[in-house]
């Protein structure tokens, strides 16, 4: 029974692989560069940030993310970023890595805009002797090609102030074909994803943020997906969050500033059926804020 289970495993993560393919974290709100290139140099020193998440605890085989990335500002109106990433979900793995460049225009003395290009490269692979067949000879899976390489694009576009940003990007642009089957030919698709993010910060007073959120998602196959999130900021240091994924996952977010070092946790609880075998979802993230800038030269090269 448990070797049916790994191959029906396969069969749905394989013919699902038009749906949503680039992992997310529940923490994006706290490093949108992994929604969206265009935000490299947007802030005024270099992020290098950490973030590991474990989801669907105690569900065999479920999915262990990992990402890291940096970003920062190399001129005026020019930024650069990229980030690599690794994603295990049982007999699957995949890796990948971004590259970005940034271009900054000023639209007045409080907007700008932010246009980028990324290249991007992905590794697919899956692990033929984690599934344990029944039948060494099954045609089904052993005519899948198991490993492919992917290069592909990722476009993005910001308008951002100091109390809020709007940005839309487009991975996957290219759509290249993965995991194809030597039998009869066919292949499966990498989809063009659509990210729509937007926030804004309410100053309450001279301790308390507040900062709602959203986020939409479309990808062609898949019906479209939106979060609702909202933060609030204490001392510009305490952070506490709750997010809601619409017909999948509620989330409770909490973390801390000291000195250049910023740490969270998330905790998702499954609103599907999983929920009846998983405990949840963990993640952790973990930046540190280097090249810091002034406040007053900031303004002043900017």
């Amino acid at each position: 029974m448990k070797n049916i289970l790994r191959v029906a495993f396969l069969v749905c993560v394989v013919n699902l692989v038009s749906a949503q393919q680039i992992p997310l974290t529940s923490q994006y709100m706290f490093n949108n560069y992994l929604l969206n290139p265009a935000e490299a140099g947007t802030v005024d020193y270099t992020p290098l940030s950490l973030s590991a998440r474990s989801q669907w605890n105690g569900l065999q085989d479920s999915p262990n993310t990992q990402f890291f990335s940096m970003h920062s500002k190399i001129a005026k109106k020019m930024a650069v970023g990229g980030y690599v990433y690794r994603d295990e979900t049982g007999p699957i793995n995949e890796q990948g890595i971004q590259l970005s460049y940034a271009y900054h225009l000023t639209v007045n003395e409080k907007s700008k805009v932010s246009f980028s290009v990324a290249g991007m490269l992905f590794s697919h692979n899956i692990n033929r002797a984690a599934l344990k067949l029944e039948d060494s000879n099954d045609d089904a899976v052993n005519s899948l090609t198991v490993n492919s390489v992917s290069p592909d694009i990722n476009f993005g576009i910001l308008y951002f102030t100091d109390k809020y940003r709007v940005g839309i990007s487009s991975p996957q642009l290219l759509q290249r074909d993965i995991y194809s089957n030597k039998l009869n030919g066919e292949t499966n698709d990498l989809a063009r994803h659509y990210y729509l993010f937007g926030e804004y910060k309410f100053e309450m007073n001279e301790k308390i943020d507040i900062v709602p959120s959203t986020l939409v998602k479309y990808v062609a196959g898949a019906p479209v997906q939106f979060d609702v999130n909202a933060k609030g900021v204490y001392k510009k240091k305490y952070w506490f969050g709750l997010s809601y994924r619409y017909n999948n996952a509620v989330a409770a977010l909490a973390g801390l500033d000291f000195k250049n070092l910023s740490f969270g946790y998330s905790y998702d609880y499954t609103l599907t059926d999983i929920n009846s075998y998983s405990s949840g979802s963990h993640e952790i993230f973990l930046s540190l804020k280097i090249l810091k800038k002034d406040p007053v030269s900031t303004k002043k090269f900017d």
